[in-house]
């Protein structure tokens, strides 16, 4: 069978133009998903920040608590330092039940995105 050269060159600028559209499509795709992450980067940096600095103000107040109640300082800030080593203590003989707990919230949170995703999609 007897292709035209017409028909030949509109079938190969086709293929060209596909290529084209594909390859935009895949930017598209990839701009999208690495903002996506940064977002969601920034996001937790910030949010972990925010965690960190309200533990460090509310472990910084507990131990004026403890010292007032001790009516000393250091009496009050080594209290706490026996609180937090006795909290370290306990994380580490519950080790694997902590790994699972923080492997699981985190599997939720990525899948509950994840489909959240695909819905709106």
């Amino acid at each position: 069978m007897y292709i035209s050269k017409n028909k030949h060159e509109r079938i190969i600028e086709e293929i060209r133009e596909n290529l084209k559209l594909r390859l935009e499509l895949l930017k598209s795709d990839t701009l999208i998903f690495v903002a996506k992450v940064f977002s969601d980067v920034v996001t937790n940096l910030v949010m972990s920040i925010c965690i960190l600095l309200a533990f460090l103000f509310g472990t910084i107040t507990l131990g004026f608590l403890f010292s007032d109640l001790t009516n000393s300082y250091w009496i009050g800030f080594s209290c706490l330092t026996v609180l937090y080593i006795m909290i370290a203590l306990i994380m580490l003989s519950r080790n694997s039940f902590v790994e699972k707990l923080l492997i699981n919230f985190s599997i939720r949170r990525l899948l509950d995105k994840h489909l959240a995703n695909e819905k709106t999609q």
